[in-house]
């Protein structure tokens, strides 16, 4: 948990094994860390945090694989903002935006972007390593995939974060049915 200094980090899973999380139903929420505990960020425009999710992904655990479409971004302990990082067999981006409501550990109310351009060369989807950044006092995010081609996508939000109830980090599942591996998540949290 971050305290109430400028910058903080927290290692959720370390480089040293794969964490592989079974299949399970659509929408589930997989995994949740406090980052900033409540009442200690206000709604206020000049106080806010940039948040820093870099995600390794075991590519060939998705290769092969019907789907595998991981859901990271940070929440307010009911609201969710962040991305879907998708793997190559969809056709789509490398990533989109996703963004809903935590009702008891599913999230609904999902609006995405899905609909997106497809792609003509599926291989530029899923990279070992991706980073999101989201500024939830802002309402964006971005994304930033590091491979041969490269790929960055920026959103802008529908709805904020209550900031005042917290910042938690969260994945979530995409569809019934995926499995993940994840080599290591490590999260940076900067508050101005």
């Amino acid at each position: 948990m971050v305290d109430q200094t400028r910058h903080n980090s927290c290692i959720i899973y370390p480089y040293t094994s794969y964490l592989d999380i079974p299949a399970g139903v659509a929408n589930q929420h997989i995994l949740e860390v406090p980052l900033v505990p409540p009442d200690v960020l206000t709604t206020a425009e000049d106080q806010c945090v940039t948040v820093t999710i870099t995600i390794g992904l075991d590519t060939t655990w998705a290769d092969g694989r019907s789907d595998h479409d991981p859901h990271f971004g940070v929440s307010d302990g009911e609201r969710f903002n962040g991305f879907i990082v998708v793997d190559k067999n969809n056709c789509l981006p490398p990533c989109y935006s996703a963004e809903g409501d935590d009702v008891k550990d599913v999230l609904k109310n999902l609006v995405d972007d899905s609909s997106g351009v497809k792609l003509s060369n599926p291989s530029q989807g899923y990279s070992s390593e991706v980073k999101i950044q989201i500024r939830p006092c802002e309402k964006w995010g971005s994304y930033l995939m590091q491979h041969a081609e490269g790929f960055r996508f920026i959103k802008n939000y529908q709805r904020q974060l209550d900031l005042t109830k917290g910042l938690y980090f969260n994945m979530y599942r995409h569809n019934a049915g995926e499995t993940y591996r994840i080599e290591h998540i490590r999260v940076d949290v900067e508050m101005d």
